[in-house]
């Protein structure tokens, strides 16, 4: 079994890659579940368990990580292991992803797996990326070439701010209203968060796609389960899996 691991800001998303080439078992834990070294191995342990793996049926370890604080921690894992440790912007060459920015080694690694998803499932189409996590990105790829994305906070990140700076605000569990102006302060603010998160979505996703040709549309990312029943996109859950299961292929490794 293969263990697929992509840390994100907020959350720890787990799977596996069964010897039938297949993702399975998915399984996302808060950050803050692991936030101390202390019982590290332990915790990782106890999560796996919960999928049902063991740590001695695990051949293979795949990292995507925009934390660096946990990489080496999963790096040891594996040598603890003594199984093959694989990280995006380590160790793996993209060479199918071409990236037109001028800086591409700061491109985020959840950006080109997403991107290199897309390569593998819609490989003759232009394609929007909508990532909806801490931070909700956009971006647009045409013809296999990243042209660029548009970075804006994430709808959880947004209420957090606005929850910890309005005092009289309190903590609920917000959600699409089919309404244009709200009759009391929770429904206002989902419309004011969900709703206007929804809007500013929809329009930079209209505004791309003037400048690409019949582009598929690819919703992903933890928040994304806010709007996905709202739009037309194509809603894949395991998309960042299935980009590092393309880039460890590439890379002739499975």
């Amino acid at each position: 079994m293969k263990l697929l691991v992509d840390i994100g800001n907020t959350a720890i998303k787990f799977a596996i890659l069964n010897p039938a080439q297949e993702i399975t078992s998915f399984l996302a834990i808060s950050s803050r579940e692991l936030i101390a070294e202390k019982n590290f191995r332990q915790k990782i342990i106890t999560a796996l368990d919960k999928i049902k793996l063991t740590l001695a049926n695990l051949t293979l370890l795949c990292l995507s990580s925009v934390r660096p604080m946990w990489d080496d921690l999963f790096y040891q894992l594996a040598l603890d292991l003594q199984i093959p440790f694989y990280q995006v912007k380590k160790n793996l060459t993209i060479e199918r992803l071409a990236i037109d920015i001028p800086n591409p080694r700061n491109l985020g690694a959840d950006l080109i797996v997403g991107s290199y998803a897309t390569l593998e499932l819609y490989p003759a189409q232009d394609v929007i990326l909508v990532n909806m996590g801490t931070a909700t990105t956009i971006s647009l790829l045409k013809q296999g070439t990243l042209l660029g994305t548009i970075i804006m906070p994430g709808l959880e990140a947004a209420a957090e701010a606005l929850f910890n700076r309005a005092q009289l605000l309190q903590t609920f569990d917000y959600s699409y209203e089919n309404a244009t102006l709200g009759k009391n302060t929770k429904q206002a603010i989902n419309i004011g968060l969900v709703n206007g998160h929804l809007l500013t979505v929809k329009a930079f996703v209209d505004k791309l796609t003037t400048q690409a040709t019949a582009p598929q549309v690819v919703l992903t990312g933890g928040n994304a389960s806010y709007i996905k029943d709202l739009v037309p996109y194509h809603y894949d859950k395991s998309l960042l899996f299935k980009g590092l299961v393309a880039i460890l292929q590439d890379n002739k490794l499975i």
